[in-house]
């Protein structure tokens, strides 16, 4: 999402989210929370999600906080309780430290001289358990904890356990199980108990789990066995995740206020960078025990409840229900658990009016139109649109308590279970709308999953990349690749950069701890993703946020790495390729061309000389005395003699001409489009670039021998390549006779003057 550029000539603002993923709901409602806090608060934002520290995954991503810097960055806000699940406090301390000196909050661990927001999860474990044992008479009470080195999974088991000894209840051990946060080791929890403890479905009256995806698992693996929840085991979690609301049976769990404490975080961030200090310390957020079905609660119960013990039968309702407003408005927003902030301000009282104003006059339906509002807000910002009926029953239990009149208590529920059945029906809207986005989404995702993954190279994907990215809701986006394979280099390359105008000018290389091309970051709401393959380290991903579900981009990742590394190893392959094909047609000793080569590249020469008729030479160049350099020194300083010659040939022909070694130390060059005389003159050249080489003579002169022959297509019979071979080769054992160290044309009959060759074995770099 996008905010107002700042001044020219000021320096945006920036607070960056660090957090494991952006694939589950926890961390997807932090990425919310603080991105919109931000935007309100003039910031841009930058989410970057760089997996769990120590833990080894197929796809490597921790590399991405080495990137994160004072040059990306102003502040950050640093998801502990979850980067940190599996790390010691130090490890987890020395992760923070390494940002200094930039402002930094943590998150759900306790630092010493770090701002910390805690929530106060023993309390919140505890109040479950509380109620399993004094509402349900519950004791044989499963829990499935949290990953050994985390803070906030020690203290709900705290919590567990301090309910359990203050109901006089001894705690089992063999009723405790280690989970690790994520949905399986849920299900594994009930294997364990059942199958690898051996206990008994009545041995176990209920399961707790320390987070609500493992409470999601173990309902899925207790449904696989035939047991009921909770008729016949009762369950509960911690989070309040929005997958426990619908599940079949609604889960019984503990709300984080994740809004308001990121929320808090944030504003504490934009007044550090005001000037503000930052004082280090802890601030602990209360939690929300939020009751459901999965513990054998039901709202039919709580419906009938009144707030309050008795209300005068002679008030009137409305006089009634406005004494107690404040009362009315403080519980609603507690049973909207938070999810209401997405919507303006006040509509507790939007409520409460509509309710008082269609009572007394039914035409204008003014409480149906404020529920409706409520709904409508939050689905444009994709919110928890189940939280409306909670806060319905809410009212409902209000005005049935302030109603004295059975009249007036019957055209109230007409009224309220309208006002549900309309909250009914738009939740049902909403997750058909969801499911449908999803599968839309889910096959967007799939044609640009399966375009990338075709793609033939870097470039290739760089454009299926820009167009599939805009159908997917992302407006703006940056692929960059480090620029040594697999190393955090000093810079990355740009492989892809676009916004809503296509593709852009901005550079394509940029520094790493930059993390994005200049300017790109200005003004926007980014995620940042980093690219790799088994282990391998290919780049970042940089994605501008909006409305789409955040989990999306965590598959894209997953699509475009893949299709990275898919797209080097063909590179690789053709560069093999091209390295295998060189090798066949080199000298392996001075890279020239060789033999085999030479015979193919002149039948191309000759085809095309004869077909435009243009002349076409040949050069044999054979040392002399080189078997003598062979004898006396070796054959390894012979090799440096063959290097030596190899480099002053390729240095005095054209890019266009051919150059190899016949065998032994006799070469030939096919100088293309060239007659006789020019031939010649490369010839000399070649010999007064050897006799020039003063200074390598240790070995004495060594003479070379030059025969040239020359088609030049002006009549026929024309002499063929093979002809040519033979009339240079000839023409080189003509100069040989004739005293050596000299150039001889085949069609010559007088000697050239000769020219002394000599090279030395101190030339190395050759």
């Amino acid at each position: 999402m996008r905010r107002s550029r700042p001044s020219p000539g000021a320096k945006p603002k920036r607070i960056a989210l660090l957090v494991d993923a952006f694939e589950d709901e926890f961390q997807s409602r932090l990425l919310r929370a603080a991105e919109r806090e931000a935007r309100d608060n003039g910031l841009d934002f930058l989410a970057v999600g760089g997996g769990v520290l120590r833990r080894q995954e197929t796809n490597p991503k921790s590399f991405i906080y080495d990137l994160v810097s004072p040059r990306s960055v102003d502040a950050l806000l640093i998801a502990t309780h979850v980067i940190g699940h599996h790390s010691t406090l130090t490890e987890v301390r020395s992760f923070v430290e390494r940002y200094a000196p930039l402002p930094r909050i943590s998150l759900g661990v306790e630092l010493e001289g770090i701002p910390t927001l805690l929530i106060d999860n023993e309390a919140g474990m505890h109040s479950v358990i509380q109620h399993l044992l004094t509402v349900h008479g519950h004791r044989r009470i499963a829990f499935v904890t949290g990953p050994a080195a985390s803070q906030e999974a020690d203290a709900r088991y705290q919590g567990y356990a301090r309910a359990l000894r203050e109901g006089g209840i001894p705690e089992d051990l063999s009723l405790v199980v280690r989970g690790d946060f994520l949905r399986e080791s849920g299900a594994r929890a009930v294997h364990t108990l059942f199958d690898q403890r051996g206990l008994r479905r009545d041995e176990v009256d209920a399961i707790v789990c320390a987070d609500d995806a493992m409470a999601l698992g173990v309902f899925e693996a207790l449904r696989a066995r035939g047991l009921r929840v909770p008729r016949d085991i009762a369950l509960a979690g911690f989070d309040d995740i929005e997958f426990g609301r619908y599940a079949l049976a609604p889960l019984t769990t503990v709300r984080q206020p994740i809004a308001q404490q990121v929320r808090y975080a944030v504003r504490l961030l934009a007044a550090a960078l005001k000037g503000e200090p930052l004082e280090p310390g802890s601030v602990t957020f209360q939690t929300e025990f939020v009751q459901r079905r999965s513990c054998g609660c039901t709202l039919r119960k709580r419906d009938t409840t009144p707030s309050w013990s008795s209300i005068g039968e002679r008030r009137e309702f409305s006089v009634a229900l406005r004494a107690r407003w404040n009362s009315v408005v403080r519980d609603l927003r507690r049973a909207a658990h938070g999810a209401l902030e997405l919507v303006p301000v006040g509509w507790e009282d939007r409520l409460l009016d509509g309710l008082l104003s269609q009572l007394s006059a039914p035409v204008p339906e003014t409480l149906f139109d404020a529920v409706e509002d409520i709904l409508n807000a939050l689905l444009q910002r994709r919110g928890e649109v189940g939280a409306c009926q909670d806060v319905l029953v809410t009212l409902r239990r209000h005005a049935m308590a302030c109603a004295a009149d059975p009249d007036m208590r019957g055209r109230l529920d007409d009224l309220l279970q309208e006002a549900l059945l309309i909250a009914s029906d738009l939740s049902a809207i909403s997750q058909a709308q969801r499911r449908a986005e999803a599968l839309e989404t889910r096959r967007v995702l799939g044609d640009a999953t399966t375009a990338l993954l075709a793609a033939p190279d870097l470039s290739g994907l760089a454009e299926t990349a820009a167009n599939h990215m805009p159908r997917l809701g992302i407006r703006s986006a940056v692929i960059a690749l480090f620029t040594e394979a697999n190393r955090l280099s000093e810079q990355l390359d740009g492989l892809l950069v676009f916004n809503e105008r296509g593709r852009t000018s901005l550079p394509s290389r940029f520094d790493t701890l930059a993390l994005a091309p200049l300017g790109f970051l200005d003004g926007r709401s980014v995620i940042a993703e980093p690219l790799g393959f088994r282990g391998e380290r290919l780049g970042v991903g940089l994605f501008e946020y909006g409305s789409y579900d955040s989990i999306l981009v965590g598959e894209l990742r997953q699509a475009i790495s893949a299709s990275v590394k898919g797209a080097l190893l063909t590179r690789a392959l053709e560069d093999a390729k091209r390295e295998v094909e060189a090798l066949a047609v080199t000298d392996p000793l001075t890279g020239l061309f060789n033999r085999r080569h030479l015979t193919l590249r002149l039948k191309e020469e000759y085809a095309r000389a004869r077909r435009h008729h243009r002349p076409l030479s040949v050069i044999m160049v054979d040392l002399d005395g080189f078997k003598r350099i062979n004898d006396d020194y070796g054959h390894d300083e012979g090799d440096q003699v063959l290097k030596r010659v190899a480099a002053i040939l390729a240095a005095n022909v054209r890019a266009v001409d051919t150059v190899a070694r016949f065998g032994g130390d006799e070469f030939v060059i096919a100088l293309s489009e060239t007659p006789k005389a020019t031939a010649v003159q490369v010839g000399n050249r070649i010999l007064a670039e050897m006799v020039d080489e003063r200074d390598l003579d240790a070995h004495g002169v060594v003479s070379a021998s030059l025969g040239i022959a020359t088609n030049p297509f002006d009549s026929d019979p024309c002499p063929s390549e093979e002809e040519l071979i033979r009339q240079a080769d000839h023409a080189m054992l003509l100069a040989k006779r004739s005293g050596k160290n000299r150039v001889f044309h085949f069609e010559d009959n007088a000697a050239e003057a000769p020219l002394s060759v000599r090279i030395s074995h101190h030339e190395k770099d050759h």
